[in-house]
């Protein structure tokens, strides 16, 4: 019975799965998909806005364990233009943290 119950978990999980990248593809294709950056207390962050409306709300550097905010607003934006450019091209708005490094790193030369 735990067998049975479990491949039925597994069978679903695996079509949420396939669904996912589907729901970003039709909900961001032929959309108008925008930027705008923020300063707050120490720093910088970013809102994603697709037709007008606010759908990201990114207040710190994502991808690090720590609250910390982009610390110029140059980084804020190439972190949202790089959310942009993933959700044109059909992939997750995440960031990993390889891309924060070079993105916080690229600042400092």
């Amino acid at each position: 019975m735990t067998t049975k119950h479990n491949r039925i978990v597994i069978a679903v999980s695996i079509l949420i799965a396939a669904a996912i990248p589907l729901l970003y593809k039709a909900g961001v294709k032929g959309n108008e998909i925008n930027y705008k950056t923020f300063h707050q207390n120490a720093g910088w962050g970013y809102d994603i806005v697709v037709n007008g409306k606010t759908r990201i709300h990114q207040e710190y550097i994502p991808a690090i364990a720590q609250k910390k905010e982009f610390v110029t607003e140059t980084e804020a934006e190439k972190a949202a233009q790089l959310v942009i450019y993933k959700l044109k091209n059909n992939k997750l708005p995440t960031l990993s943290l390889a891309e924060v490094e070079q993105i916080c790193s690229a600042g400092d030369q």
